[in-house]
């Protein structure tokens, strides 16, 4: 089997996000662009380890073939942009938004563009900065690209991060009891995962923190997006659904189950059932080579032929990284092929009203071995079923 890289709570090094950008680079080149621009938050974070939210005064990335990139910032957060990104930057600032004719950052923007430049740019890039932008654009999102396949540095970020997600769903499971509140689940949950962040990463960024814990108990369980709310209680049977999720500093992955309190009601089994065979089958066609779209589509086969089509609601999967949900995806649409070193969840699922939701989830590595799961929780249903 191929061995995991131990796990890491260390920020990254220079050379690792030097190599990030070389490959971006190379894909700049390849393609032909005079420079590159990024404005999402996810992408910047990726490239310099700096981390902001969007608001008024943005925060521009351009990124020639060769060489640091520049980054137009707001005089405001210079310094905050210097002392978290840990690569080489060259910087561009504007004193305030609005801000005087000649002074507002697209006017100062465009300077940063040899003439008539062929520019490649996010998808998501707002179209006040592409209006702005010089010369013609292409819509093109190739940091997303790089982003598919994992550094050995990335993986142990992310074997760390599902360590903290295994301790918190260990503690949901302990307390999760018959008239149990969602808000305490949430409360110790979450403070458990943030005080062991706390103590492995006493210098964690709190803009790319976010742990989560919830639990839909089987009256809301069949809405797999139902927005809960403090005061839902669990319930004796269920199927319970639970959810432990959130960037861990910067890497985002989850954690769910479906578990049961006291009893297993006798409708819960079939498809219980059914479930860990779709999601058996998922696990044993996760590996390199085989293409996502296959993997939902005979996930999708194992629940229809078992009379569950009308209760099939999203796809089996979707990437893991430095966000909780990004490419590739296990879905009918994605037809690239699974690489080792991608981090994907598997969760197919099936939700029947009056009887509740029936999804496990892990977060997985494809290995030149094939899947390996980072995280861990019961799976099987009689390891499900909490009793006081």
């Amino acid at each position: 089997m191929t061995p995991l890289p131990k796990p890491t709570s260390s920020p990254p090094t220079e050379e690792e996000l030097l190599a990030r950008l070389s490959r971006v680079q190379e894909k700049i080149s390849t393609r032909g662009y005079d420079c590159y621009v990024s404005f999402d938050p996810v992408n910047i974070y990726y490239l310099t380890n700096f981390a902001n939210y969007v608001h008024e005064r943005p925060f521009i990335l351009i990124i020639p073939p060769r060489g640091a990139p520049t980054m137009l910032a707001p005089v405001l957060e210079l310094t905050h942009v210097k002392t978290k990104a840990r690569c080489p930057l060259e910087y561009l600032t504007y004193y305030e938004f609005p801000a005087p004719d000649g002074e507002n950052w697209n006017d100062i923007y465009p300077g940063a563009f040899p003439a008539d430049p062929l520019v490649g740019i996010e998808g998501a890039l707002p179209s006040a900065i592409q209006e702005t932008t010089p010369g013609k654009t292409i819509i093109d999102d190739l940091i997303d690209e790089v982003r598919l396949v994992k550094t050995e540095y990335e993986i142990a970020r992310s074997v760390h991060a599902c360590d903290i997600l295994n301790e918190g769903h260990r503690k949901l499971l302990e307390i999760c009891r018959s008239g149990v509140l969602e808000v305490t689940v949430f409360s110790e949950v979450t403070t458990l995962m943030m005080m062991k962040i706390i103590s492995d990463i006493p210098d964690a960024n709190y803009i790319v923190t976010k742990p989560l814990a919830g639990v839909s108990p089987p009256s809301t369980s069949h809405d797999p997006h139902f927005v809960l709310t403090p005061f839902i209680a669990m319930e004796t049977g269920g199927p319970h659904v639970s959810g432990v999720a959130g960037q861990i500093d910067g890497y985002g992955m989850e954690i769910e189950r479906s578990f049961f309190i006291e009893t297993v009601p006798e409708a819960a089994r079939r498809p219980f059932d059914v479930m860990m065979q779709a999601r058996e089958r998922a696990f044993e066609m996760c590996v390199p080579g085989t293409v996502f779209s296959d993997i939902d589509r005979e996930t999708r086969r194992i629940f229809i032929e078992a009379g569950y089509e009308d209760n099939l609601l999203h796809r089996t999967g979707h990437g893991l990284g430095i966000t909780g949900h990004e490419a590739p995806y296990l879905a009918l649409g994605d037809d690239r092929a699974a690489e080792p070193g991608m981090i994907v969840s598997i969760e197919p699922g099936i939700y029947i009203e009056g009887l509740g939701g029936f999804r496990h989830s892990d977060s997985v590595l494809i290995t030149e071995d094939g899947p390996v799961s980072l995280t861990e929780a019961p799976d099987r249903l009689e390891d499900l079923v909490v009793t006081d």
